[in-house]
């Protein structure tokens, strides 16, 4: 009688577990994607069928490629307004400073901490740098074609000692400033 029942166990043996969860996740996954294409026939971009019908069309939009001439010029006279008034000098880490970076007599130099596309951010950095016990100032300015931007800049500094300085404890923030010399008859900012 113990064989029979255990013939009878032997011929009704059962799928693994992880079978059965291999077949409900197919069953799932077909679904979802039959549900897609019913939509997708419907003419509704819901769903994973507009997911992929929006990447097709991106690549057939996009136009092939073109080289790239080789002497591009500016657009914008900020490149050329720019070095009338203030000069960008190179880090310090050089060992021969160069010409821009030599001190001349009534010279000033400021720091550039950040520049913003909103108030918001330039003033969230002027005061974490005020908590560091650096006084800054935000500067607004327009570029053409790209609308308003928030500086915030610390100086003037009189000494390029003294801008070095505060360019490490910038680093030392976590922040790259850029440091500019201003023409004698240049303002602060």
């Amino acid at each position: 009688m113990a064989r029979a029942r255990a013939a009878a166990r032997g011929a009704k043996k059962r799928l693994p577990g992880w079978v059965i969860l291999l077949l409900g996740l197919a069953l799932g996954v077909a679904s979802v994607l039959i549900t897609q294409l019913v939509i997708k026939r419907s003419g509704s971009n819901d769903g994973l069928a507009g997911l992929f019908a929006a990447k097709a069309k991106r690549v057939e939009q996009q136009p092939a490629k073109r080289p790239e001439p080789a002497v591009a010029r500016p657009k914008l006279d900020f490149y050329t307004v720019l070095p009338e008034v203030e000069t960008v000098l190179p880090d310090r880490g050089r060992a021969k400073p160069t010409k821009a970076e030599r001190p001349e007599e009534g010279a000033r130099y400021i720091l550039q901490a950040g520049s913003f596309a909103n108030f918001q951010e330039a003033d969230q950095l002027k005061a974490k740098l005020a908590l560091q016990g650096l006084q800054a100032q935000i500067q607004k300015i327009t570029i053409e074609g790209r609308g308003e931007y928030y500086r915030v800049r610390l100086g003037p500094y009189e000494r390029l000692e003294a801008l070095d300085a505060t360019s490490l404890e910038l680093n030392k923030l976590g922040l790259k400033p850029i440091r500019l010399k201003l023409k004698k008859d240049a303002g602060a900012g």
